[in-house]
């Protein structure tokens, strides 16, 4: 019967493509498992024996590829933020003025006209503006900027638990992961299909 004649070929091609299949996904899922050491110590999940090193070149990665000083540079300049910042500024110098004017001037307060105490907030505020681009270029020039991302990106994702390490690589690569059990399946099936082809003629 014809279907007889299929039966090796088709098993030895489906026996290697399960083999190719199983081989892969076991090595995906050794890169998180186990999360401790067993057998005396010599077998743990790659990810896990190596978290605290892969934290610093995920942080080392970040700060010197894809966020430098003018990335910085440019946020801080936001003019959103520098409306922030004057909102800001206006609510410290209100709240000092009072306080000061209440503590130096007594009962001169109340005689005091509000409109000029307003227009010396607003002139302290533009003043202190003014000198935003110094200010910024001061901290930029004065802080390893790449240093501190990169120590807050490495301390962020050491403090994730391997549940929470394992979670998140699988949602921002489950597709890859996946065409790497395929092709492992694929290939294994390709060996399987020569394998049968070697065998008849051996």
């Amino acid at each position: 019967m014809p279907w007889k004649v299929l039966v090796r070929p088709v098993s030895i091609i489906f026996i290697g493509a399960l083999i190719g299949w199983v081989t892969n996904f076991l090595a995906v899922k050794m890169l998180f498992r186990p999360h401790h050491p067993v057998f005396f110590g010599l077998i743990q999940g790659l990810i896990p024996k190596r978290k605290n090193e892969l934290a610093e070149n995920i942080g080392e990665a970040i700060a010197k590829n894809l966020i430098s000083p003018e990335d910085i540079r440019s946020r801080l300049s936001d003019k959103g933020l520098e409306a922030e910042i004057a909102r800001l500024i206006d609510e410290v110098l209100e709240r000092r003025m009072k306080e000061i004017v209440g503590k130096h001037f007594g009962v001169f307060e109340k005689m005091m006209n509000p409109e000029i105490l307003r227009k010396m907030r607003i002139k302290i505020r533009n003043e202190i503006l003014s000198h935003k681009d110094r200010l910024i270029e001061a901290i930029i020039s004065r802080v390893d900027t790449g240093s501190i991302i990169r120590d807050i990106i490495a301390k962020n994702v050491d403090n994730l638990s391997l549940d929470e390490l394992e979670t998140l690589t699988y949602a921002l690569t489950a597709r890859e992961l996946r065409h790497i059990e395929i092709i492992g399946a694929v290939l294994g099936a390709v060996i399987g299909f020569f394998q049968y082809v070697i065998s008849l003629y051996w």
